[in-house]
């Protein structure tokens, strides 16, 4: 079992040096973010999508079950999170804010690159598994919870459709399901877009949280960060074991799920006036603190 220690300086910690030069850089040089964040969306992370999902060489049983828990993982974590917010009696706003905290999490820039660290590019086609069907989800639960009924399912899936990883990963099923070949200079054009994906997806969080700035909310804040901390791992651990999922698609599933909340949730916040200046200092703090429950994690769990 590796300790706390070395999980945190091995793995973590260098995550948090390159987030590091992207705060740096937003405070002192105040790039534009939203021109990087779009290049990664609409570009880099396609490409990063496609070839691991193409060169994973996963079995196609495989896929599918992780593809099942994450969809699980979900939805358990917003049965949760809802029962809470009964329980506590939050009001509607405080509600729908703590639902998609916790049911979304930064599986990209943060989950990508903890389990490529940790466990290579094996590790790292299994986390992209997750991260593909957590953005379908986010896409179209997402903005139906977020919207809270003022959104229609056409308009949210019309929006789902827009979106290019969408696009990615159904290419990459075809060509991994019908085994074709892609041409050479093709592929390796992909993959090096791909390979570019996480280091600027880790400036883009970095440069936003330099720029975010909210009022923390007790109330709010401290429910959702328990269950997105402390109490996803355990059910992360326990739909593992229920559905039946072993090995390195173990590990990394249970570190896809513990991460924090999405950086994508502000936006939502903020489009849907989710009192966003709240969900704002939440997604900072309990990203700062994920650095410490996600190494305590793996190495409690032998990940």
């Amino acid at each position: 079992m590796s300790s706390v220690a070395a999980v945190f300086t091995q793995n973590i910690l260098p995550i948090f040096i390159v987030a590091g030069f992207g705060f740096a850089l937003q405070r002192w040089v105040g790039l534009d973010k939203r021109t990087l964040s779009r290049a990664v969306f609409y570009c880099l992370s396609p490409c990063l999508v496609f070839s691991s999902l193409v060169n994973s060489q996963l079995p196609g049983d495989e896929l599918l079950d992780l593809a099942g828990y994450t969809v699980a993982t979900v939805a358990a974590m917003g049965a949760l999170s809802w029962g809470v917010a009964r329980v506590l009696r939050l009001s509607r706003l405080e509600t729908t804010a703590m639902l998609i905290m916790v049911m979304f999490v930064n599986a990209g820039n943060y989950g990508l690159t903890l389990n490529q660290l940790r466990y290579g590019d094996a590790g790292l086609a299994r986390a992209i598994i997750y991260y593909t069907t957590s953005t379908v989800v986010l896409y179209t639960l997402g903005i139906f919870i977020a919207s809270m009924g003022k959104f229609s399912w056409r308009e949210a899936l019309k929006r789902l459709w827009q979106m290019p990883p969408i696009y990615a990963a159904i290419a990459a099923l075809v060509v991994y399901s019908l085994k074709l070949t892609v041409p050479a200079p093709l592929l390796r054009g992909i993959e090096v877009a791909g390979q570019g994906a996480i280091p600027v997806m880790l400036l883009v969080l970095g440069m936003q949280m330099a720029s975010m700035h909210g009022r923390f909310s007790w109330r709010l804040a401290i429910p959702t960060i328990s269950l997105r901390l402390l109490i996803a791992p355990l059910v992360a651990l326990f739909l593992t074991m229920t559905l039946g999922i072993t090995g390195l698609g173990r590990s990394t599933s249970i570190i896809e799920s513990s991460m924090p909340p999405a950086v994508f949730t502000i936006i939502l916040a903020t489009e849907f006036d989710l009192q966003p200046t709240a969900v704002t200092g939440i997604v900072v703090v309990s990203t700062l603190l994920s650095a410490l429950t996600l190494a305590a994690t793996i190495s409690i769990l032998g990940l």
